[in-house]
């Protein structure tokens, strides 16, 4: 056997051991962040969301597992961040919906807040409204029987005064009746004292009544 030849040999045997070797490294950086890529793509909470960031991740993944053995360093580092910022981007989507929904429920219960406070202000008014409805028929009521009273107090004076005018009147109706009998009385007198007569007594007129109801 030539030199060639066991050189060759050599270097066949060098390379087999050293491609197991080269292949193990690669799997220890490659493993680590596959398997924490593998746990983000598995998060319930996370998955589905951030597309575009999850798929760079796989992307610097695959360029990671084909580097050479110089490329892998930066690959490595490259998939390290860009999974990080998968889940970044994934956790923002999330909070960012839990903040629209929490947004919604906020402008939900504020709407039913204003719905409330317009239907008491409507009940409110309503009730101002009733209120004002009934103390203006009281008011009213009120100045009808007012006007009432005052119409039965003026019928009550006008007739005490019809009364006190037909009393008047029948004083001096009974003055004058008097007077009249007095006057004839005398004359009687007088017509005696004449013709040598005892004076006759003249009957007396009983005054005459007016009817109170009587013009």
């Amino acid at each position: 056997m030539n030199c060639t030849a066991l050189r060759a040999g050599a270097l066949c045997l060098v390379l087999a051991l050293a491609l197991p070797a080269a292949a193990a490294a690669r799997d220890d950086v490659y493993a680590p962040l596959a398997d924490r890529y593998d746990q983000l793509a598995a998060d319930a909470a996370l998955a589905g969301r951030a597309p575009a960031a999850f798929q760079r991740a796989r992307d610097a993944l695959v360029q990671l597992k084909q580097a050479r053995r110089g490329e892998r360093e930066h690959w490595a580092y490259v998939a390290a961040h860009r999974i990080d910022a998968a889940r970044a981007a994934a956790e923002a989507e999330r909070l960012g919906e839990q903040e629209a929904g929490l947004q919604r429920e906020n402008d939900r219960l504020l709407l039913a807040q204003a719905r409330r406070e317009a239907a008491q202000a409507r009940a409110e008014l309503e009730r101002q409204r009733l209120q004002t409805q009934i103390r203006a028929e009281e008011a009213e009521r009120a100045r009808q029987d007012a006007e009432a009273a005052r119409a039965e107090g003026e019928q009550a004076a006008q007739a005490a005064d019809a009364a006190r005018a037909e009393a008047a009147q029948a004083k001096r109706l009974a003055e004058a009746q008097a007077k009249a009998n007095a006057l004839a009385r005398k004359e009687a007198e007088l017509e005696a004292a004449v013709g040598g007569k005892k004076p006759a007594t003249p009957a007396k007129t009983k005054p005459k009544h007016r009817n109170p109801k009587s013009p």
